[in-house]
């Protein structure tokens, strides 16, 4: 299988929620419980991982696009570092509603970003200009990272369900798959694709991520 449950032990990947916070949906993955925290259950996390490494990897291969969505802070440098090397689209801001089910409006967006790129070197006032600037940074902010998404993404992966719902809802209206790191607590209805893990440690996050696009990165 080529995972080592030593790496994944080692960054406390098994670690879940508080016992009274368990959703039933993932007590098949818990191993036990101990001081009122539940531990998943290592061996089943890695058969998991092993399963979704192979997913990941034939999805790339067949050029299938992937949007990586994380909003919470502390995990933006690994989501750059990864959509970057894979040279797939992200969003590691903020979710603006309508990404998905409003695909051409964004791509409207873009295009003013650029055209206000191109505004910066005209004949325009300073003044004029710093606003250019000011409203080219806001964009690239909460856009920069689909800047090269022409079309819809085939599959979208998130690592929280309950920060990024509004994205889960958009995928599921439209019809595109969803995979996400899900906790103890968490209820994963309707995500095609959980990784039962404990997704509040920035260090459990990179390890899967290193695990799942090792064959690819």
């Amino acid at each position: 299988m080529n995972i080592k449950i030593f790496h994944l032990l080692s960054k406390f990947v098994y670690l879940g929620n508080i016992r009274k916070n368990r959703n039933n949906f993932l007590k098949n993955f818990i191993s036990f419980n101990y001081n009122n925290f539940d531990f998943f259950n290592i061996r089943k996390i890695s058969i998991k991982l092993f399963l979704i490494k192979k997913f990941i990897f034939s999805t790339i291969t067949n050029n299938k696009k992937i949007l990586f969505v994380s909003t919470k802070n502390y995990l933006r440098e690994i989501i750059y570092k990864y959509s970057r090397a894979l040279k797939q689209n992200y969003v590691c801001n903020k979710w603006v509603a309508g990404m998905l089910t409003n695909f051409n409006n964004y791509r409207i967006i873009l295009n003013k970003s650029l055209l206000l790129k191109k505004k910066k070197y005209m004949n325009y006032t300073k003044k004029e200009k710093n606003l250019f600037l000011k409203e080219e940074k806001k964009i690239e902010i909460l856009y920069g990272g689909l800047r090269f998404m022409t079309s819809k993404p085939d599959l979208v992966i998130l690592t929280d369900i309950k920060k990024d719902k509004i994205a889960i809802n958009e995928a599921k209206r439209v019809g595109i798959k969803i995979m996400a790191f899900v906790d103890s607590n968490d209820y994963p209805k309707g995500i095609d694709y959980i990784i039962p893990c404990n997704n509040s440690s920035i260090e459990s996050i990179r390890i899967i991520l290193k695990i799942i696009f090792s064959q690819i990165c």
